[in-house]
């Protein structure tokens, strides 16, 4: 069953404006990408043009803000004026970042449990629990 993401990335492939959602950005399209914002167009032209969500759009350009802040070394402000991106949009997308990683993290380091759990398991064990707490 596809979820509720795939489900919205087929619905705007479907749409001609938004044709190449969810696709890698080729080299081309992050120049044009590059070229557009360093020209002031506007997001929802950028979208168009590139055949992408808006949402799509400023991700990249976040990306490629974050991007530039560790490979030259300059400071979130100067990214945000690379990008055309507000600082607090930035630092935003870090923050959230982080949390995912830190809830993946701790998801990673759940014990696993099998897929293959039947009723006479869960009876087994909670049978045990019970004997466990009766001689506590």
């Amino acid at each position: 069953m596809p979820s509720k993401f795939q489900e919205m990335l087929k619905v705007q492939r479907e749409n001609q404006d938004t044709a190449r959602a969810g696709l890698k950005w080729e080299q081309n399209e992050l120049d044009q990408l590059m070229a557009m914002v360093e020209d002031k167009v506007p997001m929802v032209e950028i979208a168009k043009s590139l055949q992408r969500s808006e949402g799509s759009i400023r991700t990249r350009l976040i990306l490629n803000g974050i991007a530039k802040m560790e490979i030259d070394n300059i400071s979130m402000e100067h990214a945000s004026e690379y990008i055309n991106i507000p600082v607090t949009d930035i630092q935003e997308y870090i923050d959230k970042k982080a949390l995912r990683d830190e809830r993946r993290q701790k998801r990673a380091s759940l014990p696993k449990v099998p897929n293959n759990v039947s009723n006479a398991d869960i009876y087994n064990l909670l049978l045990n629990i019970s004997k466990k707490m009766a001689t506590a």
